[in-house]
This record gives structure tokens, sequence and C-alpha cells, in this order.
């Protein structure tokens, strides 16, 4: 693990942390060595569940950003999400007591520098360090924080969008019902029904269509491993049918129970593409469904899911493919038993879960 800015800059005195109250990590990644901050004294805080769990290992992990509270210091990972990051640094702002710091740190890939020169024009950073094609700058907290700092926290309040739904920046697809998830849902029909379960659900969109479709669906679990978009989900399906899980799809428990599960995966991880992420979901989908169960599952073309769904299920159907999309109907699966093959290996998680199309 290469050495972080954030040692190089407290390694030059650069940058001095208080030497007393507790130190908060807001996005904090389980890839970063956080040796650096004392470990009596460190709090981590992501709402993406694996990392969550996975940060257990180097200190307290909550999921939640408090809202307020007495940290001596905040460090904040920036997202890809620029109106996410300015609300968390806001965020680490007010859960900082006044004089202390809060450090920003990200790569110039993921626009660190932007988010650098939007914060110089409120609050004017103590110091900044430019290394390892990224930045780290640190602002001492006013007193009384400028409004347009403020309206960055007020900016990650679920808000409704344009379908109408609720949700908010960082989530996949916030401004509305992503492509792909409008073609698969335009093929459900009554065969939805029964015990159905959406997988990385999101804030909730495949699911509402589902319940509106398919008049038969007894329940419906939906499963999400950001937690901000499943608390969206919560305001957005009111149908008493539905319930709602934090969880890790790869992770978690497989015994088969469900008449038909919904998916539209993700496949990246941070910035790397990742298709074997979208791999896992098939081979959980696959364990999580009874013998005549089927898997209604849409992905961008150019994935090469087909090998798995051969495998696992026994029989499959194309309902649609455009330009960039893939609509297909699996069903019957081969065995509870998962495939084992190099593709199908659960992929290492480095970043909170964002997907791209």
């Amino acid at each position: 693990m290469p050495v972080s800015r954030l040692n190089i800059a407290l390694e030059r005195s650069e940058l001095v942390l208080p030497q007393t109250g507790e130190i908060a990590v807001f996005r904090a990644q389980t890839d970063f060595n956080y040796d650096v901050l004392p470990a009596n004294r460190r709090r981590f805080f992501n709402s993406f569940k694996p990392q969550h769990d996975g940060l257990q290992v180097q200190g307290p992990a909550a999921p939640d950003v408090p809202k307020e509270g007495q940290f001596g210091a905040s460090l904040v990972h920036i997202t890809r999400s620029k109106q996410e990051t300015l609300g968390l640094i806001a965020k680490a702002l007010l859960a900082t007591e006044a004089g202390g710091l809060v450090i920003v740190d990200g790569n110039r890939t993921d626009g660190i520098d932007s988010i650098h020169k939007h914060c110089k024009s409120h609050l004017p950073p103590d110091g900044s360090l430019a290394k390892h094609h990224g930045r780290i700058f640190w602002i001492r907290r006013p007193v009384v924080l400028p409004d347009p700092v403020l309206a960055w926290r007020d900016d990650l309040n679920l808000a409704r969008n344009k379908d109408g739904f609720f949700s908010a920046p960082g989530m996949f697809s916030p401004a509305r019902a992503d492509p792909g998830s409008l073609l698969l849902a335009a093929h459900f029909d009554t065969r939805i029904a029964g015990d159905v379960a959406d997988l990385g659900a999101g804030w909730g969109w495949l699911s509402a269509a589902a319940l509106k479709t398919a008049p038969d669906i007894r329940r419906i679990d939906l499963f999400e491993a950001e937690k901000t978009a499943l608390e969206a989900a919560r305001q957005n399906i009111a149908d008493p049918r539905a319930t709602f899980h934090w969880a890790d799809v790869v992770q978690m428990d497989t015994d088969p129970r469900y008449d038909a599960i919904l998916c539209n995966p993700p496949f990246h991880q941070g910035r790397a593409a990742t298709p074997s992420l979208g791999l896992s979901f098939i081979e959980t989908a696959a364990r999580l469904l009874k013998p005549k169960g089927t898997l209604w599952l849409v992905a961008n073309r150019q994935l090469p899911y087909e090998a798995t769904l051969d495998a696992r299920f026994a029989h499959i159907q194309t309902l649609e493919e455009t330009h960039h999309f893939k609509a297909i109907l699996a069903a019957r699966p081969k065995s509870s038993r998962p495939h084992q093959s190099a593709n199908s290996a659960a992929p290492a998680r480095t970043g909170p879960r964002r997907k791209r199309r």
C-alpha cells in the first residue's frame, strides 16, 4: 500500500492533528491505512455495507454521518459525486468543533481539484498538498458556517426527482430511472408472483414497477448495500408487501426462498469496471431462487454474463436487446451449489459502490 497523502502531509509537519478529541473519517475506506490516526480516537463513517463491515477491524464504524457532535478533527474522502462530496464536507464541518480541522483527500480523476477550488471560494484552506495524482487540503472550522456551505449539507437531503421518487446525490441514477431499468420493467408481467427479491434495489424504482405490474406478488424484499439509497426506497414504497434490508448481496445468506428475483446489478467499484461483481449477483440470485424460480436481469450489452447464466440456469431467454442494454429472463436454477469459476469469484471491495452505465 503506497504512502498516503495524509501520511506525507503529517510527516512534513504541514498538517498537525489536534492532541485531543476524536477524529471522524467520512466515507472511510477499507483499503486506506489509518494507522497514522490514533486508534483510540478515530471513528469511521460509511453507509456502504461492504465498507462498513470491513472497517470494523480498524476501529469503530457506523453507517450514519453524525448530524452534530464535537470532533477534534475530521477527514473526508471525496466521492465521484461533486454534490455528495460537498455535502459530506459540510457535515464534517458541522461535526467538528470550532477551530478544529476538516481534512479533504481525493484523486484528480475523482474531481479533487474542482472540490478544492469550490471550497476556496467560501472557506480558504489552511494548507494543501498535491501528490500521487491527487490532493489533500485542510480547512479550519469557523464558528459560523457560511450559508452556501449549509446549503451543501441540505443538498444531501432526500428530494423528489423527475420521476417523483425520493433520491439524493451519490445514489445510482438519482435524477430518474435509468434506461436499463426502464427496459427491464417494460417486460414485467404476471409471471412475477409469490415471494420476490430485488437485489441491488437502489432507491426502489424496479420494485415499485413490479408491485404496480404484478398483482400476485405476495411479498418483495429489497436488498441494497447503500443505506442512504435504502432509506430513499422506504420513502418511495409504502406497499405493506415490501420489506427493506441493508445488505451486501454477495455475502448474504442464500437459502432458496424466492419465486422471482429482479436485478440491475452494479459492475463498477469506483472507476474500475468489475464485471465479476455482476457475476456474483447472478450467483447469489441462483442460490436464492426456488427450483422453478425466475431471474429478471438487465445489463450492459457488452458484459460477459451469458456463460455464468448458462451454467446456473436451465432456461435463458433474451427479452430485448438494444444498442446499450440486454434484458434477460433466466429460469430454473440448476443447483443450489455455486458454480465455481475464475469469472464468478467475489471481487474485492475497494470503495463505495457506484453503478455506472
